[in-house]
């Protein structure tokens, strides 16, 4: 079962959950809503979204979650993003630090190519992208957010709210995606390179260890590598790399296959 969670504290996330039941066949039960053909439940809770640590062990069989939530930054650069949750430098956001949850790297391929059409076809002025890893809550199992960027203007927009649910809907069918997966490094919160990757290549992307969360140790590269779910391979952006040839030549220790952006 895929855990679809909003927030009552977030009205970006009920603004995506309303646009789920009303434009999506999920049928009313006494936990929630569960999606008609696949069984996918979605569920509001009081807490906040980035303190719900370890919510898949409420509910029995849970294969993934679906955080579906704001996106808040000073700029305000009204933005639809995807990533997965976890901690690097801090932990002031939930989770726990040096942890990071398993990724769903096609997942988030789907969703963000799914944002991309999307806001094509409703003409919003929005920008598209995957954000490097951050916050909490910590999970055990594949977790994705799916956001609203970047004020509250936007948060309550129903174009942009039904925009990212149509992107969790495709991206309920993650598991028979067949695109190849890789971990990200490099460049900045939003990593424009990987993401453009991500949207005009085959390739999945999962984590990203943006360059602010270096230097990175062997422990913390290990435990990304192992939380990436499937991975065929790691893209690195070169130049937005700190200690790049370092890093390349820790990964190919590891026996990784190894791209740098610019291959694509």
């Amino acid at each position: 079962m895929i855990l679809i969670v909003a927030s009552l504290q977030d009205p970006a996330g009920v603004n995506i959950a309303r646009n789920l039941i009303e434009h999506f066949p999920f049928e009313k039960d006494q936990n929630g809503h569960v999606h008609a053909h696949n069984g996918a439940r979605l569920i509001h809770i009081q807490d906040r979204t980035i303190h719900a640590d370890a919510i898949e062990q409420a509910y029995p069989s849970v294969d993934a979650v679906f955080f579906i939530t704001r996106h808040a930054s000073k700029e305000g650069v009204p933005t639809l993003t995807t990533h997965t949750p976890g901690n690097f430098r801090t932990a002031d956001y939930g989770g726990t630090l040096g942890y990071v949850c398993p990724s769903n790297p096609r997942a988030q391929k789907l969703a963000l190519m799914a944002m991309e059409r999307g806001r094509e076809e409703e003409g919003l002025i929005y920008e598209v992208s995957l954000e490097a890893t951050h916050h909490g809550p910590a999970t055990a199992v594949p977790t994705t957010f799916f956001e609203i960027g970047s004020h509250h203007d936007q948060w309550i927009d129903p174009r942009a709210g039904y925009v990212v649910a149509s992107a969790v809907h495709e991206a309920l069918s993650y598991a028979d995606a067949p695109h190849p997966c890789a971990l990200g490094i490099g460049g900045g919160h939003y990593p424009l390179k990987l993401t453009d990757i991500a949207l005009h290549t085959p390739w999945a992307v999962g984590h990203v260890i943006p360059k602010y969360a270096f230097p990175v140790d062997d422990r913390t590269l290990d435990h990304v590598i192992a939380q990436n779910g499937p991975t065929d391979a790691v893209i690195l952006d070169w130049k937005g790399t700190p200690g790049r040839a370092e890093m390349k030549e820790r990964l190919e220790t590891r026996g990784i296959k190894l791209y740098k952006t610019k291959d694509f």
